[in-house]
């Protein structure tokens, strides 16, 4: 079979990665808007105004308010990043689309072992950037931003029972594991990808457009470097779901680890930095990096450059 014949077979829309991405964005917006629109209509339902819980929400709002902004989470990461990408990859690749979105083969449990605690360590390693974004004065309009949405994160992690910590596993970890993976590794960085001819340009690029899609300005580079380490997961076992675990339970410990806690989160601050932790970090990455890198060069792919 030719080359073109089986370029008709894999991406049957014959669009251009650009023009995947364009499409990618359009039904990500038209998905946004039916979460909210199904978010408007619950706290109709409940008696409850959106806008009014959010600017009044922090650690003292009801259950009721809390488990309301937990619904509304849900129906938004639902519809403008799982939906969506499941979509796209279908119009792009049809009946390949689980094959394009690398979720038909689950690696080896050593594969995913060393992946989740090489993400593990990409997380106490970019403690450091987090520092380094926090001596980055802020404009004002910045830091109200940053004031809101830290309030929102500090009400959707107070959890009185095991009920309300499954529910906010599901929002804060499994959601977000499961979307964001399919839209910035399965989707962008595979299109990134394809564009540049350059696996490492896509994963930095993927990693970028993933830290600022948050608009959370004291975390940018802590996320960016996240984002490069769950693009080269991706990469290196060419599996989505050894990023979407590792994504999953540095989110799920954060979350278990308030619960457990039962204490206010402190805010958002880093005076100093526990360098012991980021040297071990680092050699933890290195080694995990070494080990991933030679499974995915054995594995036939060409290496990284």
């Amino acid at each position: 079979m030719s080359t073109e014949a089986e370029n008709r077979i894999l991406f049957p829309l014959g669009l251009s990665p650009m023009a995947a991405l364009l499409l990618l964005v359009l039904f990500m917006l038209l998905g946004s808007g039916i979460g909210n629109g199904l978010a408007f209509l619950l706290g109709r339902g409940m008696g409850l105004s959106l806008t009014e819980v959010i600017q009044n929400f922090g650690r003292e709002s009801p259950l009721a308010e809390r488990n309301f902004l937990r619904w509304a989470n849900l129906f938004s990461h639902l519809f403008t990043f799982t939906v969506p990408a499941i979509l796209v990859a279908i119009l792009l690749h049809r009946r390949r689309w689980v094959q394009f979105l690398k979720i038909d083969k689950l690696p080896s449990l050593s594969i995913l072992s060393a992946g989740i605690f090489f993400l593990l360590g990409v997380f106490v390693f970019s403690q450091f950037a987090y520092w380094l974004n926090q001596q980055i004065p802020l404009p004002s309009w910045a830091s109200e931003m940053e004031s809101s949405a830290g309030r929102l994160v500090q009400g959707l992690l107070v959890m009185e029972g095991p009920w309300e910590l499954g529910f906010t596993l599901l929002i804060v970890a499994v959601l977000p594991a499961l979307g964001e993976e399919l839209v910035f590794r399965g989707i962008l960085q595979q299109e990134l990808e394809k564009a540049s001819g350059r696996p490492v340009v896509a994963i930095w690029i993927g990693a970028f457009i993933f830290s600022a899609f948050h608009l959370q300005f004291a975390g940018l580079l802590p996320r960016f470097l996240l984002g490069a380490g769950l693009g080269y997961l991706f990469y290196w076992t060419r599996s989505l779901w050894a990023p979407v675990m590792a994504h999953f339970v540095v989110n799920g410990i954060q979350v278990a680890g308030q619960y457990y806690r039962r204490q206010s989160l402190p805010e958002a601050s880093l005076q100093e930095v526990n360098w012991p932790a980021i040297a071990i970090a680092a050699l933890l990455v290195t080694g995990l990096s070494h080990y991933l890198y030679l499974h995915h060069k054995n594995s036939g792919r060409p290496p990284v450059s």
